[in-house]
């Protein structure tokens, strides 16, 4: 069952058509990919899902209802969290500060239950980051790098998140860290969060995802279950290549 379709997209910044009539579901629990090279329009396309970019055209449905015009705060608050190439903390707060940023979209009527459950998903992220717990208190802009793109996955965690999109979350980091974040969102998933996630490092998105689309210029070049897709041809030639075989 599909919980976001996305029905011929088009998103232009100026003149430039960065994503030209673009179709695609994703169903819900899964890991769905998208991958391809720089400019292709990955993060244009997540940029709209998410209500930072306002398409040309096109309808964007989460849970049967069209996103197309909302605010990005009501997307957010609809289900959806966006943690966005770059990372993107906020370095002038401690990582504690940074997570509770994360939860104001959840609804607080009163000090009850709501607050509750903002407390109950740092606790995950604890578990999920255990570094993260340790430096707490820690100013977040004195963390390493590995440790800032767990504080951004983290963050994204404290609103309870039906769907999780995440640009670019190797962007930069060392192959061990790489490994351990590819990790925990494969454990994440697990929990029955759905993850839409753009990704250069192609073989170890395929590796975890179910599903996955290559864009080129703006439109779906290639597409299918991601354990045929390891095995294309077409993909290996252009994406993986010697690193199949890693």
């Amino acid at each position: 069952m599909a919980i976001l379709e996305v029905k011929n997209l088009v998103v232009e910044y100026g003149a430039i058509r960065a994503v030209k009539g673009i179709n695609f579901n994703v169903d819900k629990g899964n890991i769905f990919a998208i991958l391809g090279s720089n400019g292709a329009g990955k993060s244009a396309t997540l940029r709209t899902i998410s209500g930072i970019v306002k398409p040309k055209s096109g309808e964007i449905l989460f849970d049967g209802k069209n996103l197309v015009g909302k605010s990005i705060y009501s997307i957010a608050k609809s289900g959806i969290s966006h943690s966005p190439e770059g990372r993107q903390i906020l370095s002038g707060l401690t990582v504690e500060e940074n997570l509770k940023i994360g939860a104001y979209s959840l609804v607080r009527k009163n000090c009850g239950p709501e607050t509750k459950s903002a407390e109950q998903n740092q606790d995950y992220v604890y578990a999920m980051f255990p570094v993260l717990k340790e430096r707490r208190k820690q100013q977040a802009n004195t963390l390493s790098g590995g440790e800032q793109q767990m504080l951004a996955i983290g963050r994204s965690l404290m609103s309870s998140p039906k769907l999780l999109i995440l640009d670019e979350p190797s962007l930069g980091l060392a192959p061990i860290i790489v490994k351990n974040i590819f990790r925990c969102i494969k454990e994440i998933s697990l929990t029955g969060t759905t993850i839409l996630i753009v990704e250069q490092n192609a073989l170890q998105t395929l590796k975890i995802a179910n599903y996955a689309i290559v864009l080129e210029l703006g439109r779906i070049s290639i597409e299918g279950d991601a354990r045929d897709l390891i095995q294309d041809q077409r993909l290996i030639d252009a994406y993986l290549g010697s690193k199949k075989q890693e």
